[in-house]
């Protein structure tokens, strides 16, 4: 028996048999055409792209009808890909100037945009250049006539292993006999990811050499809720993993069932629970799911999706106004642009690539260095904030009291634009700050003066503050919540917030551990922000909580020296607390770090 971790996708455990899925590179030979030729070829170029036009977008209706519209955007990107007249004005050049074959003329384009992807070094670069190598295998195999994989004569209960998949492969695993997938590279953030989490696969990626690891036809145990595989399992845990496996099943039911219920605390306090959307569509579910409202959208990906272009304000208006009628008239906090950092890399917004973007050109600087672009944004938020009254608006990467003057003193200039034009809009709506610098932190007195409300931005915070990169595998083990630093800053924003008067919540993945939303509900915070599927989990644990008596057991978190030491003390606060099934299934697993 082995255990390899990893980062575990759409929560869930599978028991099946391994089928290994190692997706060669495609294998393309050069073969020379007459001048005469080139024509066809050309042709056959053409029809190859309208074939992959087909396939691609029926793989988009059967998203779209099968787990929801909203997760149909990334092939809309693919598609994109097919009407880039540079790719095919490229390829038909290369086909007329080299005599030879159109998958050869494509493979060499398609090579070269490749490598000028990987070159930005930039994660969101990274991510499109995978989009395309996934569409530009689609032609290569059209062109060569071979069959993209499928899996319609499965007939047993089986689990994917390889390297790496991209989305469209994915959308063939939606089978009943496949029961999960596991990958050696990939993250939360791949829209490998966010396509599994649609279709609830439970998956693992990340897990480095596990194509190496199996053969076909070895039994594993995929872990998604812990982030691990088992592999050839021994007796005593496969029969302990299929026990978890159906008590899981039973109790997510239950929970999302139990959502029906306020979010009350057994000594009585109120605990507000709000979904963070990415996609205007996920409002719905995310409603579906339990949340009392939205407590984060991402505008960001908007922007991405009419990328290269930038959504024109009607575009902002029409979405934000979608949103906020899908909640009404629970809140919808909106968050301006937040591209940069580890999200995007734009030469449309940045001529010359950043040495250091996390701590670069990103959010409200950003967006004051692209006046135009953040002035279309404000426009579009004025006006539906007109027509829906809760609209709220929150600004990211604030850094002090005289940057969030400068941003508030513009939004003013853009709604004198707008009245002067006699435009309908909101003057007097609500505009907040995500806290996730320690400068920010540190006056958040001063800040509270001048603010609606605060949001807790903790996954950078947490970066920030402690001086490291999550993303780094040599120092991520220093990302602790639970740091006695991290804890005192925390209860010291949250305490500033309320002595204002103004609503605090947290909106980082904190707030979607039960270990850390604890924390978090100890240290004063009633608001939580979290990924919607996360919302019945953190409903139960709030309905199984007593605040007053954790904090009689616990009195002091931000007291303690070290991080195990606080950790340590807290798990066994709400062990005495909290039922033992219900503080095995929330608590004791949870490890250091709030992923």
């Amino acid at each position: 028996m082995e255990v390899v971790e990893g980062v575990g996708i759409a929560s869930g455990i599978a028991i099946g048999e391994v089928l290994l899925l190692l997706d060669e590179e495609t294998v393309v030979f050069k073969e020379n055409i007459d001048a005469d030729q080139v024509e066809a070829e050309t042709k056959r170029f053409d029809e190859a792209i309208d074939e992959a036009r087909k396939q691609i977008s029926a793989i988009k209706d059967q998203v779209s009808n099968k787990i929801g519209e909203e997760h149909a955007f990334i092939f809309e990107a693919h598609l994109l890909f097919l009407d880039d007249q540079g790719l095919i004005k490229e390829t038909k050049q290369y086909i007329a100037s080299h005599h030879c074959k159109a998958q050869w003329a494509f493979n060499q384009v398609l090579l070269s945009l490749l490598q000028q992807f990987d070159e930005l070094g930039d994660p969101y670069f990274v991510e499109r250049g995978k989009d395309l190598e996934d569409v530009g295998k689609r032609i290569l195999k059209i062109l060569k006539g071979d069959d993209p994989f499928g899996f319609q004569n499965l007939n047993q209960d089986i689990i994917i292993v390889g390297s790496e998949f991209g989305p469209s492969n994915i959308t063939t695993f939606d089978n009943p006999n496949i029961l999960g997938f596991a990958t050696d590279l990939g993250g939360q953030t791949t829209h490998t990811a966010i396509i599994a989490k649609a279709l609830g696969l439970p998956a693992v990626l990340g897990l480095h050499d596990i194509s190496h690891r199996v053969n076909s036809g070895d039994i594993i145990i995929l872990d998604s809720i812990k982030g691990k595989v088992v592999i050839n399992p021994d007796a005593k845990t496969l029969a302990e993993y299929r026990k978890s496996k159906a008590a899981y099943k039973r109790d997510i039911a239950r929970y999302i069932k139990a959502t029906e219920k306020d979010a009350i605390t057994k000594d009585g306090q109120s605990v507000s629970l709000l979904a963070n959307i990415e996609i205007p569509h996920e409002a719905e579910s995310a409603m579906k799911f339990g949340a009392r409202g939205i407590g984060l959208y991402r505008t960001e990906f908007l922007f991405l999706h009419y990328a290269p272009d930038f959504p024109s304000e009607d575009i902002h208006y029409e979405t934000y106004c979608q949103i906020a009628g899908h909640v009404a008239p629970e809140p919808v906090t909106i968050r301006t642009l937040d591209l940069g950092g580890e999200k995007f890399f734009h030469r449309a917004f940045v001529k010359e690539k950043e040495l250091n973007p996390v701590m670069g050109l990103r959010g409200v600087r950003l967006c004051l260095f692209r006046k135009d672009i953040f002035r279309t944004q404000l426009r579009g938020l004025l006006r539906a904030a007109a027509l829906h009254a809760n609209i709220r608006v929150m600004f990211p990467l604030i850094t002090s009291v005289d940057e969030f003057k400068t941003v508030r003193a513009f939004v003013s200039s853009v709604a004198d634009e707008m009245q002067a034009e006699g435009q309908n809009i909101r003057r007097n709506l609500d505009l907040g700050v995500m806290i996730e610098v320690p400068s920010a932190a540190l006056v958040a007195d001063h800040l509270a003066a001048e603010v609606d409300f605060f949001s807790i931005g903790s996954n950078d915070l947490i970066q920030y503050f402690l001086a490291i990169d999550r993303a780094n595998d040599d120092v991520n083990y220093l990302y602790d919540p639970f740091h006695p630093g991290v804890i005192r800053l925390l209860k010291h924003i949250i305490d500033e917030g309320h002595r204002a008067g103004i609503d605090v919540s947290c909106c980082g993945e904190m707030a979607s551990s039960p270990l850390y939303a604890a924390l978090l509900m100890h240290l004063g915070l009633t608001n939580l922000s979290m990924n919607p599927a996360s919302v019945p989990t953190i409903h139960h644990l709030v309905r199984e909580l007593n605040l007053s008596e954790l904090r009689r057991l616990v009195p002091e978190p931000t007291s303690f020296m070290t991080g195990d030491a606080a950790r340590t003390a807290f798990k066994q606060g709400l062990r005495n607390l909290l039922k033992v099934k219900s503080y095995k299934h929330l608590i004791e697993n949870q490890g250091r770090k709030a992923t």
